[in-house]
């Protein structure tokens, strides 16, 4: 690793700590979705209540990886009322 390396992870490092801080502090207050670093690309994953929070969140994600390849996997909540009985084992 060189020192060119070393400063564009700690880069990176410090920008997804800047992003989590973003999602829990901005209007979306998004505590429960995963930001992984996998070599060169960037995966946020997790579930969302709408589809406002999940555009805010691809917004604040755009805005703080900027020029990271990034990988969105952001499901919407299911909200709807069950429509019959669980079966139980």
């Amino acid at each position: 690793m060189t020192a060119a390396d070393t400063t564009g992870s700690d880069d990176t490092e410090y920008r997804l700590a800047h992003l989590r801080d973003r999602l829990a502090d901005d209007e979306v207050g998004e505590l429960s979705l995963r930001i992984e670093l996998h070599g060169t690309h960037v995966t946020v994953c997790g579930t969302v209540p709408s589809e406002q929070h999940r555009a805010a969140v691809e917004r604040i994600v755009i805005e703080v990886l900027d020029g990271l390849t990034v990988y969105t996997d952001i499901a919407l909540a299911d909200d709807r009322p069950p429509t019959g009985a669980e079966d139980l084992p």
